[in-house]
């Protein structure tokens, strides 16, 4: 019993973790032809990407609708997140313009990555982030023609707040405490 009462006490002095992640993948398989609005998948500045459409998708990524724009940032309304990556393609990019940075990725005002477009396939295919960091804004170019996205996906980060997790700290501390200060004295009574 008293090892249980240890455990659990050092467990709760470590903590709970300090962010819990949830998955979006933006699909714009649910909306209409043009009728795309900032907040849209949890991100706003849709417009900013210029001459924005859903459209039937041609080759590669998932579903049946993809997002065709031209250049621009979005933003996420509930950041930071954890940018996973997308399916992307390049339209009408010059030869001696390859590797194209495609997607740039922003956080507190600042680039922190990029991705690079190596070739132009004939469909979208799959950009990783490769990058964990956490991000609040995404700056997309394309080809003298635009890009088209589908599935561009992230983790919401929701972080528990300090002063919670630094009280659940000094709680469990407390208890690690008093649980070897209880073993001490049940020992040196067993000694006398």
């Amino acid at each position: 019993m008293k090892n249980k009462q240890r455990f659990l006490a050092s467990m709760f002095a470590l903590g709970l973790p300090m962010s819990a992640h949830a998955s979006t993948v933006v699909t714009f398989e649910d909306i209409s032809p043009n009728d795309l609005a900032d907040g849209y998948g949890g991100i706003s500045g849709w417009s900013a990407l210029g001459s924005v459409g859903i459209a039937d998708k041609d080759l590669g990524g998932n579903g049946h609708k993809a997002l065709y724009g031209h250049e621009g940032m979005i933003s996420f309304d509930h950041s930071p997140v954890v940018f996973q990556g997308t399916y992307y393609k390049a339209y009408a990019v010059p030869q001696d313009e390859f590797p194209l940075v495609a997607i740039e990725l922003w956080y507190q005002g600042a680039m922190v990555h990029n991705l690079q477009y190596l070739h132009s396939p004939l469909g979208l295919e799959w950009l990783a982030s490769g990058y964990s960091g956490l991000i609040d804004k995404i700056y997309f170019r394309g080809g003298l023609e635009g890009f088209s996205i589908d599935d561009l996906s992230y983790d919401s980060v929701s972080s528990v707040p300090l002063p919670a997790s630094w009280a659940m700290f000094a709680g469990g501390a407390a208890m690690l405490g008093f649980a070897r200060r209880r073993d001490r004295s049940a020992i040196s009574k067993s000694r006398t």
